[in-house]
């Protein structure tokens, strides 16, 4: 089935199985287009590659399809954001007799991560919490110390969560696989490797196997081995038990992503904007943390994203870099004003063009 996909020599992400019309399986995913730039597509038993016809501007990317298909057609979810003047994410929807006349797309929810299925909205922050809400009642999940970046299902068990991501303090990926009936889960690996955003559909498991210098350089691949480890990685809550920790920017940070191989677009940039609001998080967690609140490890996350996205200026990054390491190690309390100070000087020297 992705003989097709591979003869293109097009990067592809964001995989999804679903038996379609004549329980035939339809391959959902995404792949850059002419712009270098994500979209939905969908792949056919007969090998044929469609786009999904979302009608949403070049702009914007699209990731994340999943489907499922019943007497009254198709039902697709995807996320999708990103352009220049809109940079916020949404979980939308389409409904349709068929992939190729769907209705045009509704938004249901701001959000990086999610998808619907029946009377089931799935949406994840991007940090630590996924958000279950269905009529039987709603509760979140929690993933202490972990950035999530696709939630999806088993269509032949949509009762089963995949969820996948990257531990803060590592540069692993994961996926996850989590039972919302009996709350087991299990950490998937295929071939040796995470099987990161993997779909599953009876015996066939696609992953997105990393291609390339960049991180989501990738390429839909089926696995020939995969395996399961029980974990408790994962803790069921009530909802709003744990308060979300960090949202998705709303706009005007200026760190929509640079160009990766063949321009496709990467998230990771260097941003001040999101390096004030990282250290911001960082110290208000900390204050909190000295007063016995169990805030440590999401304030060492913020300061290993403030790390992240200021490569781009060596001193500032190396300070904020030895102020998370000492922190970390011993509890040393950070410098505060020196780091404004920095932030400051590189704003300066932005603004003076050296």
């Amino acid at each position: 089935m992705l003989k097709e996909l591979h003869d293109q020599g097009i990067m592809t992400h964001m995989p999804f199985l679903t038996p379609g019309e004549d329980s035939q399986p339809v391959l959902l995913f995404c792949q850059a287009d002419e712009l270098h730039v994500w979209k939905a597509c969908y792949q056919l038993a007969d090998g044929s590659i469609h786009r999904l016809d979302t009608s949403l501007p070049s702009d914007v990317c699209e990731c994340a399809p999943t489907a499922w298909y019943d007497g009254d057609g198709w039902h697709v979810s995807f996320i999708a954001g990103g352009a220049a003047d809109d940079p916020l994410y949404h979980l939308y929807r389409m409904d349709g007799p068929t992939l190729d006349q769907l209705s045009r797309p509704v938004a249901v929810h701001a959000t990086r991560a999610g998808f619907v299925h029946g009377d089931r909205l799935v949406h994840a922050d991007m940090e630590n919490l996924v958000h279950v809400l269905q009529p039987s009642g709603d509760f979140d999940i929690e993933l202490p110390g972990a950035f999530i970046y696709r939630v999806a299902y088993r269509a032949d068990q949509p009762d089963t969560l995949l969820i996948s991501g990257q531990w803060q303090m590592e540069d692993d990926v994961f996926a996850l696989e989590y039972d919302l009936q009996t709350g087991q889960q299990n950490i998937i690996e295929c071939d040796g490797l995470p099987a990161y955003k993997c779909t599953i559909l009876g015996d066939q498991m696609l992953y997105a196997q990393r291609v390339g210098e960049h991180f989501e350089s990738r390429r839909i691949n089926t696995a020939v081995a995969s395996s399961r480890r029980s974990t408790s990685a994962a803790v069921r809550r009530q909802p709003g038990q744990v308060e979300p920790v960090v949202t998705q920017p709303t706009g005007g940070c200026g760190c929509r992503g640079g160009s990766g191989p063949g321009g496709i677009t990467v998230t990771r940039t260097s941003c001040l904007e999101c390096i004030e609001k990282h250290l911001g998080a960082a110290y208000v967690l900390l204050t909190e943390t000295r007063d016995g609140y169990a805030h440590r490890l999401r304030a060492i996350g913020h300061l290993h994203e403030a790390e992240d996205e200021s490569q781009e200026w060596p001193e500032l990054h190396a300070a904020i870099r030895e102020a998370r390491k000492a922190y970390q190690a011993d509890g040393t309390v950070l410098n505060w004003e020196a780091l404004a100070v920095l932030i400051n000087d590189v704003r300066t020297a932005s603004r003076l063009g050296s």
